[in-house]
């Protein structure tokens, strides 16, 4: 507990804490993740438990996409899965834009890949209609390290708690049918779907809109917050489910809602051009940290600090060892991470919480 001793606060953390908020498992690689792969794409593997990127290939008419973005249609896909050099497997899917802002923005917004009528024959993925896939959003080297960026900030989360959407990294080829199959290659990433990452943990997704932090379990909601001002984010609420996920254990013992955040492109630690603070923070920048969680007796924050802390040089290594990163950005992404956890070996971390806090007593 040697955080807890710089801070110097005279508080006794002998807490036995709730196991299904903690780290306490390794996803381990399938048993059936060698099998050869069929031209049924019966990929018996988890296709979000391995590192190294897909290969995939998108053929569609990619200006027909970019008109209809704000409309909610699909338009049909033509999907090649590069399993290796000697097999692809092709399949007919939909897609559809989707993202607020990323849709104004973007000239390729992320989007929806419809699987339902796929036949993919992957038993992780049965039940499964759709998955998110976050694309480069426009034609820039910039744009492609922001998006290397989001991806890491979920690596990052994956480390600090179990109750995380896991994420694949792509290398996405795009065959434009209405621009004679111009072809063109970038960086994407897909999103575990909700309930895929639900059967994993074993629990029940919430969808209400009207719940408020005050029935979220208190040490999974302060791990989010802390969390959230490390990576600078203040673009997410309870209520609504504004960038987060609300999930439950079946136990009823255990009712107590717990979130799972994603969307991080408006964080400081991705700082992308397009970002900016909400009007109410009084910040002008989103690399500016603000804590948007509830107010909390201090013990409840230095639980939650700790858990994050703890993981320290393991969330620095995934930053500092990224070889999509180039060494610019690398360096920003790891300094703006380094300032929070110098915040957090004083009490300056307490002190920019309770400043902020939601429902100060």
């Amino acid at each position: 507990m040697e955080l807890l001793r710089k801070l110097r606060l005279k508080i006794l953390l002998f807490i036995v804490l709730p196991a299904w908020c903690i780290p306490a498992f390794v996803f381990s690689q399938d048993e059936e993740s060698d099998h050869f792969y069929s031209d049924t794409l019966s990929i018996q593997a988890d296709i979000f438990n391995a590192e190294e990127p897909m290969d995939i290939t998108l053929r569609f008419d990619i200006k027909s996409y970019r008109r209809n973005k704000f409309k909610d249609e699909y338009l049909p896909v033509q999907l090649t899965y590069h399993v290796n050099d000697t097999l692809d497997i092709n399949k007919k899917v939909r897609v559809k834009a989707r993202g607020e802002r990323r849709r104004e923005i973007c000239k390729l917004p992320p989007f929806w890949l419809n699987i339902k009528k796929a036949k993919v024959g992957n038993k992780y993925l049965e039940g499964t209609s759709k998955i998110k896939i976050v694309t480069h959003c426009s034609d820039s080297k910039l744009y492609e390290q922001y998006l290397i960026k989001e991806y890491l900030t979920y690596k990052i989360y994956n480390e600090i708690s179990p109750y995380s959407f896991r994420v694949r990294l792509i290398r996405m080829k795009y065959i434009d049918t209405g621009r004679k199959n111009k072809e063109t290659s970038s960086w994407a990433f897909m999103i575990e779907p909700e309930k895929m990452m639900a059967e994993r943990l074993d629990v029940l997704s919430i969808k209400s809109d009207k719940i408020s932090m005050h029935y979220t379990d208190t040490l999974c909601m302060d791990v989010v917050a802390v969390f959230m001002y490390m990576i600078g984010n203040a673009d997410y609420s309870v209520a609504g489910r504004h960038n987060l996920k609300l999930i439950r254990r079946k136990d009823p013992s255990q009712p107590l809602i717990v979130p799972v955040p994603y969307d991080f492109d408006y964080a400081g630690v991705v700082n992308a051009s397009y970002a900016i603070p909400g009007e109410n923070l009084g910040i002008t920048s989103v690399t500016e940290r603000y804590f948007t969680g509830p107010c909390r007796e201090d013990q409840h924050y230095l639980t939650a600090i700790e858990q994050i802390y703890k993981n320290k040089d393991r969330i620095l290594d995934i930053v500092d060892s990224s070889t999509y990163l180039d060494e610019k950005n690398r360096k920003e992404m790891s300094r703006y991470l380094v300032e929070f956890f110098t915040e957090a070996e004083g009490e300056r971390l307490l002190r920019n919480i309770r400043s902020t806090c939601t429902g100060k007593h």
